[in-house]
């Protein structure tokens, strides 16, 4: 590799590890020799792109970089960033892409991207939904404790769909799989005929919570489907909260699920 393929692979490397990495890291997970590793290590150094612990010897993001991070954070705000990501996860799929807010009990629509699969039902920005019978909606749920979702819903939950929790003991076991698995999947529910993936990235910066979603009509929602759309959507969720430095997605919460 040249020097700018190994830069970029040791920068992703300690994205992937998340921590400071050493010689012996890039030697291990990159297939790189010894004497390469630690002259690529040195140069970046010496480039203040990296900088070396004393104590560990171990070579992490220095100061210009996490600078650059937070220019970055500061003049893409999560919502573009999101729907940049959205468009990209349409195309490749051809399933409609949605961005949902919280709004007390309801999840509000932000941007829609079409896809060339038709849906029963089509849903346009500023359009409200039940927060408690949809991905997108249990997404952002999950980032909340038990405790304040049950305050939320004190009166109960309306019925929805027969699909959709209708207590919410229901709604709270389904929250748990989407903290465990960093997704959420609604079939039928408050969207007659149509499935959903989604997922929710929080910027701890702005305190902003957004969610994305594709969704699909219901006689595609196969396992294997399913399955694949919540491993896509999952990564790029893990991205982007890396990218704006949500605690949930860079701590790895939902990666090893």
């Amino acid at each position: 590799m040249g020097s700018l393929e190994n830069t970029s692979a040791i920068f992703q490397l300690l994205t992937r590890l998340q921590r400071a990495v050493t010689v012996s890291d890039v030697v291990q997970h990159l297939d790189m020799p010894k004497s390469s590793a630690s002259r690529v290590l040195k140069q970046m150094a010496e480039q203040r792109l990296l900088e070396r612990d004393p104590g560990t010897l171990a070579y992490g993001p220095a100061l210009m970089l996490l600078e650059l991070a937070h220019m970055v954070r500061a003049s893409t705000p999560l919502l573009s960033m999101m729907d940049k990501a959205l468009r990209g996860l349409c195309e490749q799929t051809g399933h409609t892409g949605y961005i949902s807010v919280l709004d007390e009990q309801e999840v509000v629509v932000l941007r829609v991207h079409p896809g060339v699969h038709p849906l029963r039902v089509v849903t346009f920005p500023g359009q409200r939904g039940p927060a408690w019978a949809g991905s997108t909606g249990r997404a952002l749920l999950a980032r909340e404790t038990d405790e304040s979702i049950s305050r939320r819903f004190a009166a109960g939950l309306p019925p929805a769909s027969p699909a959709a929790p209708a207590t919410v003991d229901e709604l709270l076991r389904r929250i748990a799989e989407t903290r465990r698995t960093g997704f959420s999947v609604a079939l039928d529910e408050s969207l007659p005929g149509i499935g959903a993936v989604g997922c929710a990235v929080g910027d701890p910066s702005s305190g902003e919570s957004l969610a994305f979603s594709l969704t699909f009509p219901l006689t595609m929602s196969t396992p294997a489907e399913i399955e694949r759309l919540a491993a896509i959507t999952r990564e790029q969720a893990s991205q982007l909260g890396r990218t704006v430095g949500d605690p949930y997605w860079s701590a790895g919460s939902a990666a090893a699920a």
